[in-house]
């Protein structure tokens, strides 16, 4: 990890971003990112220093330059969104120790993870969901577009293949061989959620410009919906937000991604009355279901066959792998 110190960082946030942070509170640090909480008088701040290129901060702006500013000295409401704070050259990120630091008022309240939204809630979170879909793609420049080529997230599939069978083969503990076995029981399955994607991206490619493509989240599911008040959400980590179909944000609503967390009906029902009505087009939905499938999947088997990782972390990717198999899972919402 590079050595970014907090007075380093405080310092070119008073010095770019003209905020006298008063305290600094490192929250997370990892090889690529780490996250302070920074206060300035009654306020809050995330300060978020990266080495990734990430298009969080600039979706964030495009956002935020739809909706009316605050002045930095005010109190930020419950909002939709938390706009960054800009530098004194109108930018809104800063090059600092060989990466990019930003800032962006704080946000508070439980993730829909730990709580179950409220229909209010949801109806709000269909509303952002909605504002972002709107934005021009031009707005946010550099940002990923969708290719419809399945082939990465193919071929870390059949990477797991290989990892498994070189652990039925070789010594692994009680985890390794649960999660090695939970994979060759499904391999048809997988394989067919791979052949799926590979067929599907190749219809959407065939339609060319015809397939409508608009700023998405694409990850916007609800361990990602911060609840900052009784009838407001924000949505969290922006890093790998592109310009893809609606359905690459829809899918997280239609049944949902986690595991331990589904997306019922009623909620679903709740989130497109703030979003509003949408024909959901069947192959851009299975497309990104397929793919979102091969990703979570090659996740969890990765982390139930990785040997470094503390045990618990292992079990808990066993458990996620054994739901994302199961009849609620992932696997068979891209199969559906």
């Amino acid at each position: 990890m590079r050595h970014v110190t907090t007075t380093a960082v405080r310092d070119r946030v008073r010095d770019d971003f003209g905020l006298d942070v008063e305290t600094l509170e490192p929250v997370t640090a990892h090889a690529t990112a780490r996250l302070w909480r920074a206060t300035a008088g009654a306020c809050r701040y995330a300060v978020r220093w990266t080495s990734a290129t990430t298009p969080a901060a600039q979706v964030a702006l495009a956002l935020a330059r739809t909706i009316p500013q605050r002045p930095q000295d005010v109190l930020p409401a419950p909002a939709a969104l938390a706009p960054p704070l800009l530098t004194r050259a109108g930018a809104a990120e800063a090059d600092h120790d060989g990466g990019r630091l930003s800032v962006a008022p704080w946000l508070d309240g439980p993730t829909g993870r730990d709580v179950a939204l409220t229909p209010p809630q949801w109806t709000a979170f269909g509303r952002l969901v909605a504002r972002l879909h709107a934005l021009d793609p031009a707005s946010v420049p550099g940002l990923a577009r969708e290719s419809f080529d399945p082939t990465a997230a193919v071929g870390r599939a059949l990477d797991v293949d290989l990892a498994v069978t070189r652990a039925l083969h070789g010594t692994t503990d009680e985890v390794g061989e649960a999660t090695a076995a939970a994979w060759v029981a499904a391999r048809p399955r997988v394989a067919a959620v791979r052949a799926r994607a590979v067929r599907v991206g190749h219809r959407l490619r065939e339609q060319g410009r015809d397939v409508p493509l608009v700023v998405t989240h694409a990850d916007a599911h609800v361990g990602h919906v911060i609840a900052t008040g009784p009838r407001d959400v924000a949505l969290l980590d922006w890093g790998h937000a592109c310009v893809a179909p609606p359905e690459s944000d829809l899918l997280f609503v239609l049944g949902g991604v986690l595991p331990h967390a589904p997306v019922t009906v009623e909620q679903s029902a709740a989130f497109f009355t703030g979003y509003g009505r949408v024909d959901i087009d069947d192959d851009r939905l299975a497309y990104a279901r397929c793919v979102r499938a091969l990703h979570d999947l090659t996740v969890a088997a990765g982390g139930g066959l990785d040997p470094d990782a503390p045990v618990a972390v292992r079990a808990e990717a066993l458990g996620d792998l054994t739901a994302h198999l199961g009849p609620g899972g992932v696997v068979a919402a891209a199969l559906e």
